[in-house]
């Protein structure tokens, strides 16, 4: 499958970026959205984790999430929230806001929330990396659908071992360090003081179990990288700084996770002659002076090869002629082109023939400076 994607900025200091929702989002979407990110940034995420990026998106959600504050920030930014406990519970002083949102965040790094927790941890199936790939087009590619062939190295599951990670079965064995619950007991110096947790056991990550003979072609990871050759379609309209996800073709999940995502980022190179804005091409032509007045057919090139316009008697410089359905084709509407717009530019010439010089001199007197208003 194959969809385009929105990828959230996690190095902006724009709050809707950050949490990657746009400003109409609702209220449920913003909130889904941060518990995402913040599971994936938390400072205990020993793959993705960030403790800056954690804060900088309990901030973001602790404004969002807010009605007044929320409608602050859209009208005057960040410097609007100042006095009234802006910057949230990572901010200026932690408040409480937005964390019991964060239950299952912790719980998925704590192994079942806040308090003593008891109990075997059950192996935390976890989703695989996304990875990214760069597709460059020519701006006259981008007319029509392309097939283009990536080559990707995502981790799969281990053939030789079935995933598993042993050589054989009776090689798995219960972890030393847990006994086989999976979880040690610590304790967790957070913003609400110091708290007794059951955390992932560091010698088997949660799993209560060890490997004596690991799998050799994947080092007992169970995972190992294999070269692919894919061909993706791009669609035609695909315009410049598009990103096409590719669900489920990144790296295996971890204990039967989802795998991870391919995010194309699509570059489309521009033209000497045509610029675009969406669905819309523009383009300019020069005439002189005589054509603008009397009118003329000219030949303007287009996406497609050439086009004959009108040039009515009259023109004058700066007039649009608007080329119906000769734009690119919208991007999830294949069958609907945008239109092409042709600006007129009428030339004055910066020297003048002596016969040339004459006739104008002439057409002056006719004209007796109708043409020109103060």
């Amino acid at each position: 499958m194959i969809e385009f994607y929105s990828v959230v900025t996690v190095n902006s200091e724009d709050y809707y970026e950050l949490l990657g929702v746009s400003r109409e989002a609702s209220e449920k979407d913003i909130k889904s959205a941060y518990k995402k990110a913040a599971r994936k940034h938390h400072p205990d995420n020993t793959e993705t984790g960030s403790e800056d990026t954690f804060k900088k998106l309990g901030e973001a959600y602790d404004v969002l999430k807010d009605p007044q504050k929320k409608t602050i920030y859209d009208q005057y930014g960040k410097d609007g929230l100042k006095g009234m406990g802006g910057g949230g519970a990572y901010g200026g002083g932690f408040n409480g806001a937005g964390f019991e949102d964060l239950s299952d965040v912790f719980s998925s790094f704590f192994g079942g929330g806040f308090g003593a927790g008891g109990g075997r941890a059950r192996s935390r199936a976890r989703q695989g990396h996304d990875h990214s790939v760069d597709i460059r087009l020519d701006f006259l590619d981008a007319i029509k659908e392309h097939k283009k062939k990536i080559r990707l190295n995502p981790l799969k599951s281990c053939k030789a071992c079935g995933g598993k990670g042993a050589e054989k079965d009776t090689d798995i064995v219960t972890c030393s360090t847990c006994r086989g619950a999976g979880q040690v007991s610590t304790v967790q110096n957070t913003i609400l003081g110091q708290i007794r947790q059951a955390t992932t056991c560091p010698s088997c990550n949660g799993t209560g179990s060890e490997i004596k003979n690991p799998c050799k072609p994947c080092k007992g990871k169970g995972l190992k990288r294999e070269d692919q050759e894919v061909e993706v379609t791009i669609p035609s309209g695909v315009y410049d700084g598009a990103t096409m996800r590719l669900t489920g073709m990144g790296d295996a999940g971890a204990h039967g996770g989802p795998s991870g995502d391919i995010y194309l980022q699509i570059h489309v190179g521009n033209h000497k002659n045509f610029e675009r804005e969406d669905a819309n091409v523009f383009s300019q032509v020069n005439i002189g002076f005589p054509d603008a007045a009397l009118g003329t057919e000219l030949e303007v090139p287009t996406l497609r090869g050439t086009e004959k316009i009108k040039i009515n008697q009259g023109t004058q410089s700066g007039e649009v002629i608007n080329l119906k359905k000769l734009g690119f084709p919208m991007i999830n509407r294949p069958s609907n082109n945008g239109d092409h717009f042709v600006k007129i530019n009428v030339v004055t010439p910066r020297s003048l023939k002596s016969k040339e010089k004459d006739l104008l001199q002439e057409l002056q007197k006719l004209r007796q400076d109708k043409d020109t208003q103060v």
